[in-house]
């Protein structure tokens, strides 16, 4: 009989990355922490804490690294729910965000699960466009979750009772009782009307919606104060109220048009209204840029797919995303929570749908 190779030490894989031999658990059998401190030859405390990414954990790294080669080994797969019932825990973050269909909400939602995923953490995602807010936290609170991200949902129409003990973070949403990230909306708003004033424009149009969301309501407010400060003012024809939607801003650019004296550039609360105002003027045969420019605000990813494409104010969703997941993970192990940071810059991106006044 041939004599089966040795196996390499642990030691050996952690310094070259590749696992050890597996020792036998018994076919079918769910390996344990147990097991995986026996084969990397270490206690079992200080292979669950190693395991169990304990954020007081103080293990050397080269234990650590020879406790997880150990673990990739035998295939060890953490017990989640055991782990969260040993801490009173679930090891569950909820997210809810206005409309899942929106492109700039699902680059939140990525990077609020790579910080989360990477913490050991799984993400519940709730759309509140067609089930309002509320009810989507009494169900996640029921659901015994850590903690929730809440982005660009008025806080104050959501039931203090059902926060109360519940670890909450919040995006673009000013809080005196939560923390929370934010982008620079309002100079969103300023330099989308920056770069319109720079081309030359003087008759200017607003389109965006009525919600009671900060973010849109400082990207208006930007929009209006640079107009000020340039002795412009904005006439009520020219501010069109509007659902943050592709038909929303179809809708509004139809109105827009129609107006005796036209406007010659529209600033957009976001990419999607700023699209469907792209589409209504290809319809309507008016050239963009030549006889009116459009910018948006976000830059998703369609708004390098329209042709023109988009002129847009860049804001770092998924950086926000994993801020906030960052924020949270930091407070649900144990660290107080902190002030409000500095709000995250935003950049304008010139492309083909802004151009000098005709």
């Amino acid at each position: 009989m041939t004599p089966r190779p040795a196996s390499r030490s642990l030691s050996d894989a952690a310094a070259t990355g590749v696992p050890p031999t597996a020792p036998a658990t018994g076919a079918g059998a769910r390996v344990t922490v147990r097991d995986v401190a026996r084969a990397a030859g270490v206690s079992q405390p200080t292979a669950s804490l190693v395991l169990g990414n304990h954020p007081t954990a103080r293990v050397a790294p080269a234990t650590r690294a020879r406790v997880l080669a150990a673990a990739h080994a035998l295939g060890y797969r953490p017990n989640v729910l055991a782990r969260g019932l040993a801490r009173g825990r679930s090891f569950a973050l909820g997210v809810i965000v206005p409309d899942l269909r929106n492109p700039f909400f699902a680059d939140v939602v990525s990077g609020a699960e790579r910080v989360a995923g990477a913490a050991g953490y799984a993400l519940l995602l709730c759309g509140a466009a067609e089930r309002p807010a509320g009810e989507h936290l009494a169900t996640l609170v029921s659901r015994q979750i850590d903690g929730v991200i809440i982005d660009a949902v008025n806080a104050a129409a959501l039931d203090e009772d059902a926060l109360a003990g519940l670890n909450v973070v919040l995006v673009d949403e000013p809080s005196e009782q939560w923390p929370g990230v934010a982008s620079d909306a309002l100079d969103a708003g300023r330099q989308a009307t920056t770069h319109l004033l720079a081309l030359g424009h003087t008759r200017l149009a607003f389109i965006g919606p009525a919600a009671d969301v900060h973010a849109f309501r400082m990207r208006e407010r930007g929009f209006v104060q640079r107009l000020r400060e340039a002795g412009l003012s904005l006439p009520s024809p020219m501010l069109r109220r509007a659902p943050a939607t592709v038909r929303g801003g179809d809708e509004a650019m139809r109105a827009l048009l129609a107006e005796r004296t036209r406007p010659t550039a529209v600033f957009c609360a976001n990419d999607l209204v700023a699209i469907g105002a792209l589409k209504r003027c290809a319809a309507a045969g008016v050239r963009v840029p030549a006889e009116l420019s459009i910018v948006g605000c976000d830059d998703i990813e369609m708004a390098r797919l329209v042709t023109p494409e988009l002129t847009t104010v860049a804001v770092p969703a998924r950086e926000l995303g994993a801020r906030a997941a960052r924020l949270l993970v930091r407070q649900l192990g144990g660290e107080p929570p902190r002030a409000r940071a500095a709000l995250l810059p935003v950049k304008l991106v010139a492309r083909g749908t802004s151009g000098p006044v005709s």
